[in-house]
């Protein structure tokens, strides 16, 4: 799990290029945990063996429901919102991610089904990307140690 917290942009080629077209600043040098964490998601308590990163977003101008974010993904029940998680999970020698989303309507849903199909590709090459990143760190570090 080191490795999943440590591993940078540079290391995963294909996901730092994909995600360049985004606002998130890719330097090679940055880790790629960090930058999740920093682009309005939340870690939350998952177990020793899985990182779960959360997130609330709204597909219309509107306020997020107040107080921490943990409380509000929650609780929010309100129209128009996606409710997203995303972890990275070792289990004995096997690590894995998956991204899982919850639109609060049946309009959002829609909309975002739209979105999901034009990025879905790009998002499994990425995912790969990062998980062969991860997968070279870790051999990296107990052949080291």
């Amino acid at each position: 799990m080191s490795a999943v917290r440590e591993t940078t942009w540079g290391e995963a080629p294909v996901s730092r290029a994909l995600m360049s077209l985004t606002k998130v600043d890719v330097s090679a040098g940055r880790r790629i945990v960090s930058d999740f964490l920093g682009e309005a998601m939340e870690a939350v308590e998952a177990g020793e063996g899985e990182v779960l990163f959360i997130s609330l977003d709204c597909l219309e101008d509107r306020p997020k429901p107040v107080g921490p974010l943990a409380e509000a993904f929650a609780g929010c029940t309100e129209a128009g919102f996606l409710k997203m998680a995303m972890n990275l999970r070792y289990d004995g020698r096997v690590l894995s991610t998956e991204t899982r989303v919850y639109a609060t309507d049946e309009h959002t849903r829609r909309r975002f089904r739209g979105y999901w199909f034009t990025i879905r590709a790009a998002s499994g090459l990425s995912r790969r990307s990062l998980l062969r990143a991860i997968r070279r760190r870790a051999v990296r570090s107990s052949a080291q140690g």
